[in-house]
């Protein structure tokens, strides 16, 4: 029956919300500098591996100093050390010091290029590699970098949004699973009202035909039900909406806070048992 299919659909849309990866946030949208000694750059690259993906990155990143300053530069040397990790306010993290030096002539004199890897995020397809590259790359010799981390957390804002159904994940950067979020309860609205049409619909056909009253009750009947579903279906999915905007980890993004000087922050921390506030006071 009709309703049977309506019912199964709108119990699929509350349950089939399929998560997906998503890139990083930097990713086309690099993050502000805080200081103007550096700036941050995205560099794409490919490769057989992550290796030599990883060095036709730093080739690209002198190629585009070279194009900025119009001048020529010669690639003496390059390192990347390893990444440190440690924990900040209960989450993983990762301190940025992949260390990039390449050697530059400016105008005949010598100039030493010095970048920091932030982050970076692969795509792997056909046996090809390609790299999404984060730097903080200098525009002097005096180079402060700012510091940097990566975090998948956002704070309370995605679940006041999400009172829209998906706004929230959106904004984490979860596109796809934020419109399959909107969608489904869109869907599941859609069958409410549907159900609800074909349940008054025949309760008015037994005031205009009663020696059919009986059939057409039991019908309108079954349709009240699939309605009652439908309704139940779109409060869990909006519901689920909120709480996945509120727990579920985002897009990976990069804090930038201030090289020097002292910074207090407060801000919204959440555990698999408690959920509160955080202070964290940086020197």
């Amino acid at each position: 029956m009709i309703q049977r299919k309506i019912m199964l659909i709108a119990v699929m849309c509350s349950l089939c919300i399929t998560v997906f990866a998503s890139k990083p946030k930097w990713v086309g949208n690099t993050p502000k500098e805080l200081n103007n000694t550096y700036h941050f750059v995205e560099v794409v690259s490919y490769g057989q591996d992550i290796n030599t993906a990883r060095m036709d990155a730093k080739l690209q990143l002198a190629q585009n100093e070279q194009l900025r300053r119009a001048v020529m530069v010669n690639v003496e040397s390059g390192k990347l050390s390893n990444i440190n990790q440690k924990i900040v306010n209960g989450e993983m993290t990762e301190t940025i010091d992949n260390h990039v030096e390449v050697g530059m002539k400016v105008s005949g004199k010598e100039y030493k290029l010095q970048a920091y890897a932030v982050d970076e995020y692969v795509e792997r397809s056909e046996g090809q590699v390609k790299l999404y590259s984060l730097y903080q790359v200098g525009v002097s010799n005096n180079v402060t970098f700012d510091r940097t981390y990566k975090s998948t957390s956002y704070g309370a804002t995605p679940a006041i949004m999400s009172v829209i159904p998906g706004l929230g994940q959106i904004y984490k950067g979860s596109t796809i699973k934020g419109i399959a979020m909107f969608a489904g309860v869109v869907g599941c609205a859609g069958a409410t009202l549907y159900c609800e049409n074909m349940r008054s619909d025949y309760k008015n056909k037994m005031k205009e035909q009663p020696q059919f009253a009986k059939d057409y009750n039991t019908k309108a009947n079954n349709w009240e039900t699939a309605r009652n579903i439908c309704i139940g279906a779109t409060a869990a999915v909006w519901v689920y909406n909120i709480i996945d905007a509120a727990a579920a980890k985002g897009a990976r993004r990069i804090i930038v806070n201030r090289a020097t000087g002292s910074n207090l922050s407060i801000h919204p921390t959440a555990s698999l048992t408690d959920f509160g506030l955080a202070m964290t006071y940086s020197f």
